[in-house]
């Protein structure tokens, strides 16, 4: 059992090794390591236990998606800079007061300093990951970012959550992305996690306080809280207030799929804010978490959450890949349960 331990550990090195242009075998063994990251006990929903004390969410998944916003939000579409590059770990990003808490819990934390697969794929990786695990819709996955390694464009995050709308849609302009674009990937993208004291303590006193009623589970009741005017971030209420906005919010609250749809769309249109020339979209396949609303729904129901059993792993065959045969998928049951165990090691680092 050791030496298989080593060997898989060996091979989740290789696995998130894998260079700018990944193949599709790497990006799947990708896949699976951030799929277990987000799996761990409560699944989407975390418990402030999962996480390094430093870090200011219990909510891996949602994470994730704060860190990609915080990252591309730099893009300046004029002269192609900034954008997802991985320059939020980078001082003094990093440090910023917007960026609080993300190089310590965002899954950048875990990727060696040596890996041949950039920060920013990974980034990129990881809200595809956990919009498709969490409910929600899955979007193409491109390679080929590159890190920055230096800061940059750090004060043109649209970040205010108490800005204008006019403010926002500049700052999503300025990106090169439209209102619409701005409206779901802010309050759509809110379907995820919730507010925290420790860093928006102008936002919320309590120490976890989620955006909707299903914080755990990528759905469209955010835009439901909205139209009744139950808003924890004071500019999704502020998006309802404005005539362009509010039909399309009207529209997601009672369709989910035209969310979904638009989602998608925007989101892949923000992961690509990127300087570099990236790949066609790599095949990967996903797994949809088990009992996304029972444990994805605020508060949870018990303490169960603590003693989750780890699911079944997601096949890593690609489109058009023979069938595994058991043997095989047992052993990429043990492998990837390593990669859990390793990655969350590298975490805690």
């Amino acid at each position: 059992m050791f030496v298989n331990s080593l060997l898989a550990a060996a091979f989740f090195t290789l696995a998130v090794n894998a260079g700018p242009a990944l193949s599709v075998e790497d990006a799947q063994l990708a896949t699976q390591a951030l799929s277990f990251l987000i799996q761990a006990p409560g699944e989407c929903l975390f418990q402030y236990t999962d996480l390094p004390a430093n870090a200011p969410s219990h909510n891996m998944a949602a994470l994730w998606l704060r860190a990609i916003f915080h990252d591309s939000g730099t893009f300046n579409a004029s002269d192609l800079t900034g954008g997802l590059d991985a320059s939020l770990v980078t001082n003094p990003e990093s440090g910023t007061t917007d960026n609080i808490g993300i190089p310590e819990s965002a899954a950048t934390r875990f990727i060696p300093s040596k890996s041949p697969i950039s920060k920013a794929d990974m980034i990129a990786l990881g809200g595809i990951v956990t919009v498709a695990a969490c409910g929600g819709p899955q979007v193409a996955f491109r390679t080929g970012r590159d890190d920055a390694g230096v800061s940059n464009n750090a004060k043109l995050l649209p970040s205010d959550a108490f800005a204008p709308v006019g403010t926002i849609k500049a700052g999503f302009l300025r990106m090169g992305l439209t209102a619409l674009d701005m409206l779901v990937l802010t309050t759509g993208s809110h379907s995820m996690g919730g507010a925290h004291a420790a860093i928006s303590p102008n936002v919320t006193k309590e120490k976890f306080e989620p955006f909707d009623r299903t914080p755990g589970v990528f759905d469209n009741d955010i835009f439901k809280r909205v139209l009744d005017g139950k808003c924890v971030v004071p500019i999704d209420c502020a998006f309802a207030k404005d005539p362009e906005l509010l039909p399309y919010i009207q529209q997601y609250a009672k369709d989910e799929n035209a969310f979904f749809t638009q989602y998608a769309i925007s989101f892949e249109k923000m992961l690509n804010l990127s300087p570099s020339s990236l790949s066609d979209p790599v095949a990967i396949m996903i797994k949809r978490h088990s009992n996304l609303v029972e444990e994805g729904t605020w508060p949870p129901a018990s303490a169960a959450s603590t003693t989750t059993t780890v699911s079944a792993v997601a096949s890593i065959t690609t489109a058009g890949s023979a069938a595994k045969s058991s043997s095989a998928a047992a052993d990429i049951f043990l492998l990837s349960s390593v990669i859990y165990a390793l990655a969350t090691t590298l975490l805690l680092l």
